[in-house]
Parts: C-alpha cells; structure tokens; sequence
C-alpha cells in the first residue's frame, strides 16, 4: 500500500503522515519546499516538489499511489480568490489527475462541517467564503465520482499538539482569567482530537461507502467525539489543562465581533499576515450550532472516538 498525502506539512497532515509511517506504509507527500517538508524527507517520506494551484507535481505524486488523502486547504486567507484558488481549484486538479489513471486509486476528501453550514452536517448551506470554497471541492470530486472512488469526511473543531488557531487564541484570554463569546446566545460545538481524525481518515482510505449520484449522504461522514460542548465547556477545559481557574466568560455581540475581526484584519495586514480572527471567521461565530454526531462513521468506518477533552488539551499544553 502507498498514500499521496496532500498537506502533509500542516497540522493534520503531519500526524496523519507519521502515523502511515508508523505502520510501515509508503508515503509520498506533495509539498512546496520548506522546513517541513525536508522534515518529512528526513523521516522516509517521498517528497515531491509541487503546487495543487499550479498542478505542478502532481503526475509525479500520483507515482504508484494506491491511496490518496486529500488534506491540502486554505484556512484563512486575505482575498476570497485564494480560498477558491486551493480548495476548489486544487480539489478539482487532483480529481482531474486521479480521473486521469488507468486505476484510480481511492480519494478520501477531508472537508469542513463548515461546507454543510451551521447545524447541517449533512447539508450544502455554508455561511462563509470558507464553507463555500470547500463545499465547491466536494462538488468537484463528486463530479468524477463515477471514475474516482471517493470518500468525504467533515470533520468538526479538530484540536491536538501544534494545533494553530484554537489554543493560540484561548490561551493569552485564560491566562488573564477571562474567556470572550461571540454573540449573546448559547454556542455549541462539536470537537475531534488530531489523531481520532487521523483514524478516521485512514479507515475512509480502506472501507466504507463512497460518493454516489443522487444520494447526497452516500460516501459523506461528519466527523466529531459524539459530544456536544458550549463553548464555555471548551474554555474551562482548555483552562484546566493549563492549571488555571475556570475563566470569566464575557459575551461579545456580534457588531463588535465584526468590528474587531476588521481591525485584526488591518493589523494582520501591517505585518503580513492572516489573523485567526477575520471576518470570514466571523460569519460563522455568528451561528449558533455546528454539532454533528458520528454515527454514519462508527457504522461503516468502525470509527470510535479515544480522546476527550481533558485529555486532549493537556497533550496539546505538554507538546507546547
């Protein structure tokens, strides 16, 4: 057996990478040059040098693959065109090549809950450019779906060691003793721990059912703990992995969650960066649910989920 794994310097990618590695399975990794990718060189990974924007690569990276994991998204970007240009565009340029083979090996698409939109874990409703460009991905391999085996998972919060926007946002806020919530009402949540996903994402590439026309649940799997947390559950959580007091919660409303993603915005910009908080961001803090619940994947996938909370966020302070 032999992955491509498509973002495999990045949060997920790079635990998903080690953990195929683990069980002694090749992997090729598309990726831009940098640190991280001579990283993975380093631990065994085929690395090829290319760009899913550019297509660059690619032909090389499918090499052989049998089994293909899709990771590679724009998160949070500056202009809209760049979330479109990587997680519809790019999406689209993978399934093309995969299309493309003799034997297609099988795709196992990982997406966001935020393509369904809020309380929609199985729906086509997103609220932000984000959800958008990623709903356009799936839709682009369900278009070759008929000659490229696909799975598609929507995973929900997924937090662990090097996890970039949730603890790096909560941890300054906690060590003050107070945790901001965006809008005046209950917001609730659902959470998957990296390596629980990383599972989940490596029994998509063995079984379970794929993509099929007319049936828009065929092949899709939300992806969570099966839990639902308020975002003061997350808080205090997170608080007491890091050895403080349960914070303050101070509820923000969303005309000053907007207004202050603007100004994160116009600093990110001043020293050339995207901030976690902007106001695409902030288009789905306004709503209130993104819960889902596993049942799908537990079913075909086998799927269980290992790590609550508490722990997870204690590992992810002790890799700090």
């Amino acid at each position: 057996m032999h992955y491509l794994v498509t973002g495999a310097t990045g949060f997920v990618g790079g635990r998903l990478t080690r953990m195929i590695l683990a069980r002694g399975t090749a992997v090729t990794a598309l990726a831009r040059p940098s640190d991280r990718a001579r990283a993975l060189r380093r631990l065994g990974v085929r690395v090829v040098h290319g760009d899913l924007g550019t297509g660059q690569g690619l032909a090389e990276a499918l090499r052989g693959a049998d089994r293909v994991i899709h990771l590679a998204a724009v998160v949070k970007a500056r202009l809209a065109a760049d979330y479109w240009t990587v997680n519809r565009d790019g999406t689209a340029r993978l399934v093309r090549a995969l299309a493309a083979c003799p034997s297609p090996p099988r795709l196992v698409l990982c997406s966001s809950l935020a393509a369904g939109g809020p309380a929609s874990p199985y729906g086509a409703a997103p609220v932000s450019v984000y959800g958008a460009s990623k709903l356009a991905g799936e839709q682009a391999a369900r278009a070759l779906a008929g000659r490229v085996p696909t799975v598609i998972l929507r995973p929900g919060i997924v937090y662990g060691p090097g996890e970039p926007a949730l603890l790096p946002a909560l941890l300054p806020m906690i060590r003050l003793g107070l945790a901001v919530k965006a809008g005046l009402g209950p917001r609730r949540y659902c959470l998957v721990y990296v390596d629980d996903l990383c599972a989940a994402l490596l029994a998509a590439a063995g079984h379970g059912r794929t993509v099929e026309p007319g049936d828009p649940r065929a092949g899709l799997y939300p992806i969570s703990d099966g839990a639902v947390y308020h975002w003061r559950d997350i808080c205090r959580a997170v608080a007491r992995a890091a050895g403080r007091r349960d914070p303050l919660m101070v509820p923000l409303p969303m005309p000053a969650v907007y207004a202050a993603a603007a100004l994160a915005e116009l600093a990110g910009a001043a020293w050339g960066r995207v901030p976690a908080l902007n106001r695409d961001k902030a288009r789905e803090m306004r709503c209130a649910d993104w819960t889902c619940v596993p049942d799908d994947a537990v079913r075909d996938l086998g799927f269980g989920a290992t790590v609550r909370p508490a722990q997870g966020f204690a590992a992810a302070l002790g890799a700090r």
